[in-house]
């Protein structure tokens, strides 16, 4: 098992340990709903350095990325941060990305689970380009998260007088590449909440942690783990990897069509156009319970009222804010009305969900 540099921080702080993708993470350190309430409320500090965090640079690194991804890299500007995919011949994610624009550089955050399938997929096709750089900078640069209404204070006396707010999918901060002083702040996030990321070198990471850690308890946050960070992203219908996307689930399945850029060529569009033409047969929707029951977890059946299977559940929890089951699930396409009842099959029993809009909490914008 792998420990990220701030592990005996965790257990200082008293944390429950996990295993998480082959690494020992923070479950939670109080609990689960108090640190999604922290969060959704306040603000929360999550330990991201499990993430991987790979640099592609090079003469053609736009070229290179332009065709293994299908982002709308011609349009993007210098700062500026894009979710994307790494896909295959057929249209399926090897995995879901942000791609971090540089002036001559890309960098890549990938899911913890698919670090070293990524590296290997990226290096395999670099080297049809000449001169395409790809490295793997994760033991090199640390990777934490402030999330919540009050993020901006916390950066603010994290990083004093300098501090400016960031737009939301934008980043700034100093690359050097070539020896260990990066530092990188992004206005991004996976907890539905306004909030930063922070990149930093990871010879600086623990006294971040501890300076960034005061400054949250200052504003009456505090660290967060694993088991909020997925309540949250569940509740803004944000996609894991595994379970909303994966090599048999589509983007164009999980709704996440509109980070395609049509207008190019990239590996796996041939695929996805025949898909999007055809009709797609499945899609992802967001389920509630209304009453009272068990939990809802990957893999449990979803059945038609006439007890037909009609889909799969992706992910589900008790969600916190709403105080009710939540559910993701991919269906089949004539069966995704909003307002619809369906039945999902929980040991046995058979417990009604009412399929909803996602996602199923959205931040207020005067936040």
């Amino acid at each position: 098992m792998q420990k990220t540099a701030l592990y005996d921080k965790h257990v200082e702080l008293g944390a429950t340990i996990t295993e998480f993708n082959g690494w020992l993470m923070p479950l939670f350190y109080t609990s689960i709903t108090e640190e999604h309430h922290a969060t959704r409320r306040a603000v929360g500090l999550f330990d991201l350095c499990h993430m991987g965090r790979i640099l592609v640079r090079g003469t053609k690194a736009f070229e290179f990325l332009n065709w293994l991804t299908p982002a709308r890299l011609r349009e993007a500007r210098v700062g500026q941060v894009l979710y994307s995919f790494l896909l295959t011949d057929k249209g399926t994610p090897l995995d879901d990305i942000t791609i971090y624009v540089g002036s001559d550089w890309f960098l890549l955050v990938v899911n913890a689970g698919n670090c070293a399938r990524a590296l290997e997929w990226l290096a395999s096709h670099a080297q049809e380009y000449e001169g395409v750089e790809v490295r793997d900078l994760s033991e090199q640069i640390g990777m934490m998260a402030v999330q919540g209404p009050r993020s901006d204070a916390v950066l603010q006396a994290f990083c004093g007088e300098k501090w400016e707010p960031l737009r939301y999918y934008t980043f700034s901060g100093e690359t050097h590449w070539d020896s260990a002083g990066s530092t990188l702040i992004s206005a991004t996030g996976y907890t539905g909440e306004w909030g930063y990321e922070l990149f930093l070198p990871a010879h600086e990471l623990v006294a971040a942690w501890d300076k960034v850690l005061a400054a949250v308890r200052e504003q009456g946050g505090q660290p967060a783990g694993l088991g909020a960070r997925d309540s949250l992203r569940l509740e803004a219908a944000m996609p894991l990897y595994g379970h909303e996307l994966s090599e048999e689930i589509t983007p164009l399945e999980a709704g996440l069509g509109k980070f395609i850029d049509w207008e190019k060529e990239f590996l796996g569009k041939q695929a996805l156009v025949a898909q999007r033409d055809a009709g797609i047969a499945r899609r992802l929707v967001g389920l509630e319970m209304q009453q009272r029951g068990p939990v809802p977890r990957h893999g449990y059946r979803v059945l038609a009222r006439d007890q037909r299977s009609i889909g799969l559940i992706t992910s589900g929890l008790h969600s916190p804010t709403l105080g009710k089951n939540i559910a993701m699930a991919l269906v089949k396409a004539e069966e995704t009305t909003l307002g619809n009842e369906v039945l999902v099959e929980i040991r046995g029993s058979l417990y009604p969900m009412i399929i909803v809009k996602r996602p199923f909490y959205k931040r207020s914008e005067t936040q």
